[in-house]
């Protein structure tokens, strides 16, 4: 999978990442999303990225789509801790 780039914050830079589809997810024939939802996996630690905000996908300056976030992980927490 290329890797793509996704905004959490206003007029922040794309951060790379990489698509991953939910079980249950699926487009439909008119591009909207059905009940389900992806996960982004960030290629580096992101910052405040919080519930309740939206996620958005590009692949370069396409708008693929996004969602509201709901849960986040801290997988990369040790090594900010580190860091």
């Amino acid at each position: 999978d290329a890797p793509l780039g996704a905004k959490t914050r206003y007029r922040q830079a794309d951060a790379a990442c990489t698509f991953a589809p939910l079980a249950g997810a699926l487009a439909t024939a008119g591009g909207a999303s059905s009940p389900g939802g992806f996960a982004l996996h960030f290629s580096t630690p992101q910052w405040a990225v919080t519930p309740g905000q939206s996620a958005v996908l590009y692949d370069g300056e396409v708008c693929l789509g996004g969602g509201v976030i709901e849960s986040t992980t801290a997988a990369h927490a040790a090594e900010k801790a580190i860091a």
